[in-house]
């Protein structure tokens, strides 16, 4: 049966104030009689939520649920009805509790409480203890107003539910780097003949001694033909007549999706991807994804806990997802392995308040493939015009196959057609291996014939601890080799540490080559530390040829610095808060020479704006040079002033850099201060849908808020027309989009859909409608059955859950055993009594109650809802 708003909320208004007057009328054990009271309970991480209390008038002396608070406060417990025991751990794993009212004794830890039949009442649904118990056992200081039906709690303790609300507000954070699997497709990628427009620009003006110069940079993007088309425009104008312009990276692609044989097609100015990258003008065609590669595989990570703890995944230090533990406490995370490192963390919060943390690192290499997949790139076309270009060089063409042998092993073999550019002929031929060894073992070896052999490894620990190094063995001259060197190995290493509580890092680096008459030898040696707010860095760079007759040192230089931010504590003069100072000393240590001296100040202005002054002296040409910088930030432009002063030649440079977007269906221009072309946007529009059209028409409400959040990272922005604009998205990509609850103003209305996903069609802004419903009633009974009779229970709690959703709730009966709700999103749900409270009762559930709110401009009201219980 549906009723209409405003009927929905009259019914309400008349019938709430009674039922709150009949509440819970329990029969208790004990020789007074008490009335039942419904107070008013008010706590910052709970809200204001109807407790059903006991009263005893001739005493003045209120007793309060125990289950009811202990499930209200998320603290752990199990109840024993026929024993009158609850047991479970208070607050944390080691501090168990044990409440026996038939022994009349309480223990929590290692300390014991004894009780007097006037500490506690024993009824149909809970147990009741006197406040003073609480707070003495407990220190749970709850305090009654029973003139104004009101109780509050004081306690220095953090309580599970306030843990955790804050793990929802973290969680609700997530997002940025998260990527989870996707969400339902809710918006696929929309194929156009024309549509879009991007255009960044960049415009810098040069004066140096009397001449100017302008020089600007035009990029722009569209859709054509399905495809994206994007090209840049170059031109240099100068007070001496030089005038030049010209236009590169002019290209068309054509992306085609979940494709497995190709993924796109490109023809314009292109790079070719071999060992030496060529700037040709023809066509491509790959399987690789349109985007850079950012995810490896799926891994999964699983395993099992107490039953319905929540289990936080971190990546990369940032919470990424989480869920609870099924009933038998197993859980499941399939996450991404990202190529690089990959450090994932487990932080399980057990309903006994324990703490279990599990971590885990994996690193990925960029050259690795998942396994059994085969990706190939192919280039072709004529070589980009150069001076000294041979007519036989012009064709150039390049081929390369890769496949992900195994989890740990990935192969690739390609081949370069490029005229007369190798010594060995018109082909060069190349093969790599990349090898994971043990998670976190990278090996890489490349084999390129005639050329080079070249051998890398590296390794990230768990501690930060990192080492690399790479030996390659040339095979004469060729453009790989111009030195004509024999052999040549690097090696780095780096190793943070803690000295003295300060934050420490050493890194020792170096190279060695060895050439048909000599060798040479770089080192570099790297000490930083923070102390404080000042951080300090010590660097040593030195190098030497050596030859058989004798050895040659060159630089050995020591470069000192220390950089000092000023805190925007109060008392601060408002000048220098905030402010960045770097003093830096090069010094010559063979020659016991100072090279250079430099100064740097840097200070943010008017909140959007940076300052920075700089100077340096050479101690050896005796040169100053001093520079003056400005750069104002705003959302529509970014512009840069430099001026800069070497001895008593002065030269200046003033740039303009920003975007402009068009998204033309609403007729607006987004200006922005950073790059659009290439790139994606979107429009979100939030709206009521008033006539169930399911899109927005002309007569709905539109909502005005950041109401959404993506899995990565955007630039949002809401405009005058209440449209929510998401830029800097990647054309191609699918982004998953949540709904944020609290960030709509009318708390009434729900969406159609919280989470879905969308493809960001390249250089335009794509549509995307979120349909919004006033939320959803219901209201029913629970009636008891005992010995053939039927009667209303009250005081019970019903946990309402959400079919396929993260939602739960918890409603309580009133006296007569009726129920209500509201505000319930359009979906499927189920409703049943809490186990606890049926097992006090000694009665079983007939079935789990399940309906459905359906999605209506008015709201949906549900009424007749039963849940019968049967007493055993």
């Amino acid at each position: 049966m549906t009723r209409s708003v405003s009927s929905i909320h009259d019914h309400f208004s008349r019938n709430f104030q009674l039922k709150i007057l009949l509440f819970l009328l329990i029969p208790v054990m004990a020789k007074a009689q008490e009335e039942s009271v419904l107070l008013t309970f008010r706590h910052p991480a709970i809200g204001a939520v109807y407790i059903g209390g006991l009263y005893d008038s001739r005493t003045e002396q209120t007793f309060l649920p125990l289950t009811g608070l202990f499930s209200l406060l998320e603290i752990n417990y199990e109840a024993d009805a026929g024993n009158f025991i609850v047991r479970g751990n208070f607050l944390a794993a080691g501090n168990p509790y044990v409440i026996d009212l038939s022994a009349t004794k309480i223990n929590l830890g290692k300390e014991e409480f004894n009780l007097t039949a006037d500490d506690f009442r024993v009824a149909a649904t809970d147990y009741f203890l006197s406040p003073k118990v609480f707070e003495k056992v407990f220190g749970l200081n709850f305090t009654v107003d029973i003139e104004h039906l009101t109780m509050t709690l004081e306690t220095s303790a953090n309580l599970p539910v306030q843990e955790r609300k804050a793990r929802e507000r973290d969680r609700s954070q997530m997002g940025s780097s998260a990527m989870n699997q996707d969400f339902p497709l809710g918006y696929d990628r929309k194929y156009a003949f024309m549509s879009g427009a991007m255009l960044d620009y960049s415009i810098m003006g040069v004066y140096y001694n009397d001449a100017q110069s302008l020089s600007y940079t035009l990029t722009g993007g569209m859709e054509l033909l399905g495809g994206d088309l994007q090209g840049t425009l170059t031109g240099t104008h100068d007070s001496y007549g030089f005038n030049d312009f010209y236009a590169s990276n002019l290209r068309w692609r054509f992306g085609i999706l979940n494709n497995k044989f190709i993924s796109s097609f490109t023809a314009g100015q292109l790079s070719t991807t071999g060992l030496m990258s060529y700037a040709i003008r023809g066509v491509a065609v790959t399987n690789n994804p349109i985007e850079p590669r950012q995810m490896y595989t799926s891994r999964i990570i699983d395993g099992t806990t107490e039953p319905q703890s929540e289990v936080e995944l971190y990546i990369n230090d940032q919470l990424t997802d989480y869920q609870r533990a099924d009933e038998l406490g197993y859980y499941r995370f399939k996450i991404p392995m990202t190529y690089g490192t990959t450090r994932t963390s487990l932080r399980i919060f057990t309903p006994s308040g324990e703490l279990k943390v599990v971590d885990r690192q994996m690193q990925v290499p960029y050259t690795f493939l998942p396994k059994g997949v085969i990706t190939y790139n192919m280039q072709a076309g004529l070589a980009e015009p150069t001076l000294n270009m041979n007519p036989a060089e012009k064709y150039i063409s390049h081929g390369d196959v890769a496949v992900g042998v195994s989890n740990w092993l990935t192969a690739k073999i390609g081949a370069d057609h490029a005229g007369e550019a190798f010594t060995t002929g018109k082909f060069f031929g190349y093969g790599s291996l990349s090898a994971r060894i043990a998670s976190q073992y990278l090996l890489n070896l490349d084999i390129a014939p005639d050329a080079y052999y070249r051998l890398a490894g590296s390794v990230i620990y768990t501690n930060n601890v990192s080492m690399n190094f790479i030996y390659t063995r040339f095979d004469g001259y060729s453009p790989f080799n111009s030195n004509l060197a024999l052999e040549a190995f690097s090696a780095n290493l780096y190793l943070p540490f803690h000295f003295f509580g300060i934050n420490t890092a050493f890194q020792l680096g170096g190279d060695h080559a060895v050439l048909p008459n000599s060798r040479s030898t770089r080192l570099i040696a790297d000490l930083s530390a923070m102390v404080g707010r000042v951080n300090v860095r010590v660097n040593y760079r030195d190098n030497m040829v050596t030859t058989s007759e004798s050895s040659y040192f060159g630089e050995n230089n020591l470069t000192t610095s220390l950089t000092y931010t000023i805190s925007r504590t109060p008392g601060i003069p408002v000048f220098v808060k905030g402010m960045f100072v770097r003093g830096q000393l090069i010094y010559r240590v063979r020659s016991n020479q100072v090279l250079t001296s430099e100064l740097q100040i840097s200070k943010t202005l008017f909140k959007t704006g940076r300052l920075n002054l700089s100077a340096a002296y050479n101690h050896v040409s005796h040169i100053v040079n001093a520079q003056l910088g400005f750069t104002l930030d705003l959302k529509p432009v970014r512009s840069t002033t430099t001026i800069n002063s070497v001895n008593s030649s002065v030269s200046a440079r003033q740039s303009f850099t920003g975007s402009i977007g068009l998204d033309a269906p609403h007729g607006h221009v987004d200006f922005s201060n950073r790059q659009q072309a290439g790139q994606a946007g979107a429009d979100v529009i939030l709206f009521v849908d008033n006539n169930n059209s399911g899109t927005c028409d002309k007569g709905d409400e539109l909502l005005p808020c950041k109401g959404v959040k993506l899995d990565q990272s955007a630039v949002m922005k809401l405009g005058r027309d209440t449209i929510l604009r998401l830029s800097q998205l990647q054309s191609y990509y699918r982004y998953n989009l949540s709904v944020v609850r609290n960030a709509i103003a009318d708390p009434t209305v729900v969406p159609l859909k919280n989470d879905f996903s969308f493809i960001a069609d390249p250089n335009q802004y794509k549509q995307i409608e979120i349909p919004f419903y006033r939320g959803g009633i219901i209201e029913g009974s629970v009636v008891l059955e005992r010995n053939g009779n039927q009667s209303g229970q009250g005081g019970l709690r019903l946990l309402l859950k959400a079919v396929g959703k993260d939602y739960e709730q918890t409603v309580r009966t009133f006296e007569d055993g009726g129920f209500y709700t509201m505000d319930l999103a359009p979906g499927k749900y189920t409703l049943e009594v809490d186990p606890v409270q049926l097992n006090f009762m000694n009665a079983k559930q007939t079935g789990i109650l399940e309906f459905e709110i359906k999605a209506r401009s008015e709201g949906d009201y549900i009424e007749g809802l039963k849940i019968l219980l049967k007493a055993e």
